[in-house]
């Protein structure tokens, strides 16, 4: 048998190993402002709720749209449309004069109204509540026969719900 050395094997150099790159934590504020900065998007948004969501009112005794209330509500379903994750609630509300069954009825077929024109719109079905206050949420206490005043709870107004 023949034996004899093994024939080293040509050693080729390896690069080093690149450094590791140290690491650059950003420090986490937690100042008052950082809490402040997360409090602004929400009032930036309520703030956009507010200017988009405007308050609808109605004629006495009557639950359909008028002109002004109509651009309003096209404002409203532009923005819920801008908006997919919004949900609202959908307030009726009526002046101080009639019974309280019948104001309730009445509040409740504004806000049906809105709900309906929203639908159509394209806003889902799930992102909208309907109730009615009838007359028991004035916006204003009025003296009776002012219906300069009376006019100002005859209206819909929205809540958000969620987002």
């Amino acid at each position: 048998m023949l034996s004899g050395c093994k024939k080293e094997q040509p050693v080729t150099p390896q690069e080093p190993a690149p450094e590791p790159k140290p690491v650059v934590e950003q420090p986490i504020d937690t100042t008052d402002e950082a809490v402040f900065d997360a409090a602004d998007l929400e009032a930036e948004f309520q703030q956009k709720v507010q200017e988009n969501m405007l308050t609808l009112y109605f004629e006495y005794n009557k639950y359909d749209l008028t002109s002004e209330s109509l651009e309003r509500l096209s404002k409203a379903a532009r923005f819920m449309e801008s908006e997919p994750t919004l949900r609202v609630r959908i307030d009726g509300h009526a002046d101080e004069r009639g019974t309280a069954e019948y104001n309730m009825a009445l509040g409740e077929k504004r806000a049906k109204t809105v709900e309906s024109y929203l639908v159509k719109y394209g806003i889902a079905q799930n992102r909208l509540e309907v109730t009615s206050f009838g007359k028991e949420k004035p916006a204003q206490i009025c003296d009776e026969g002012d219906d300069a005043c009376q006019s100002k709870n005859r209206r819909v107004e929205y809540m958000v719900l969620g987002h």
